[in-house]
């Protein structure tokens, strides 16, 4: 016997709906310190909302968050981003960054 179709689409639509990074975002930092990026070069902005923020406990949608920021950092080419979701405080709803490129040195 076959199972319902929902029952096996339901974990995939599931995970579709969660953010992963790969080895490349991984190496984004996101901070909250204006010194660790002053050397830098600004690449743009980006935003790290996620559907979950209004659904899900606060340090889970921060975790979302900061998921996002890395994969948007990554994809600009930035290797920090600088962002208030740093903040283990953090208590939204601002979501966005400021991505970085710095040399290393």
């Amino acid at each position: 016997m076959k199972p319902p179709r929902l029952i096996v689409l339901l974990p995939a639509l599931l995970l579709g709906a969660c953010a992963y990074h790969d080895s490349r975002s991984s190496r984004v930092v996101v901070t909250d310190a204006d010194k660790v990026v002053e050397s830098c070069t600004k690449l743009g902005e980006i935003d790290g909302t996620s559907g979950y923020v209004g659904f899900v406990p606060i340090d889970k949608a921060r975790d979302t968050v900061m998921t996002r920021l890395k994969i948007r950092g990554a994809e600009l080419g930035g290797t920090h981003v600088l962002s208030g979701v740093a903040d283990i405080n953090w208590k939204g709803p601002k979501t966005t960054g400021t991505v970085y490129k710095c040399n290393p040195g």
